[in-house]
């Protein structure tokens, strides 16, 4: 069966559905669209992601823990000193979690409900307890959303501001606080090595 295809709302043009992810950009008129039961409703419009020497791309295809994934998504995020990706990864249990790349450094989280209401006014080096495990605020940001493609697990319309707090667990475990217009999100996880998860589909980039 081949994947469901729609048309996009602004421009008309075939928008084809890979994952379950409710949020997906045009390819061809950059429109954010998100999926309203049968229909797709356009919110806002997106910048082209720009090149860059990330070995990823849409449909590379990984494990993590056992677990098989694919890249049906990216976000480009900015800050005063700098920019990374994200990458929504799409799980086979219909799970999304993201693959940040950023400084040379790989970290997979997932989106998860904070169990107490979360500390907003954070500075770096406070401790703040996460999922029964104590985590210590390692950064504190004004990040901006750049660009965006593929299909996605949350909106993000290009010039969307947020904070960003970044917070250290024990061993390789990480987590970051999202606090934006709306309710603060929560992601927790850890830095991976790009061995680890054995990436398949990369981009051809010259010297690899």
């Amino acid at each position: 069966m081949g994947s469901p295809t729609s048309s996009c709302p602004s421009c008309g043009a075939p928008v084809q559905f890979r994952s379950a992810a409710p949020y997906t950009v045009c390819p061809y008129c950059r429109s954010m669209l998100v999926r309203r039961e049968a229909s797709l409703e356009s919110i806002g419009r997106v910048a082209e992601v720009p090149d860059d020497i990330s070995p990823f791309q849409l449909q590379t295809t990984g494990t993590f823990e056992g677990r098989h994934f694919t890249l049906v998504g990216r976000i480009r995020k900015t800050w005063s000193q700098g920019s990374w990706n994200e990458w929504c990864a799409n799980f086979d249990e219909a799970q999304f979690g993201w693959l940040a790349e950023a400084q040379g450094d790989l970290v997979m989280t997932f989106e998860q409900p904070p169990q107490s209401p979360l500390p907003l006014d954070l500075a770096p080096g406070t401790g703040v307890p996460i999922a029964g495990k104590s985590f210590v605020v390692s950064d504190v940001k004004a990040v901006d959303v750049t660009a965006a493609e593929g299909e996605l697990s949350s909106g993000a319309i290009t010039g969307a501001r947020m904070t960003s707090i970044d917070l250290k667990g024990p061993g390789l475990t990480f987590a970051t606080i999202e606090i934006d217009d709306t309710r603060p999100r929560l992601f927790v996880g850890r830095y991976v090595e790009f061995e680890e998860c054995r990436f398949s589909n990369l981009r051809a980039l010259e010297g690899w």
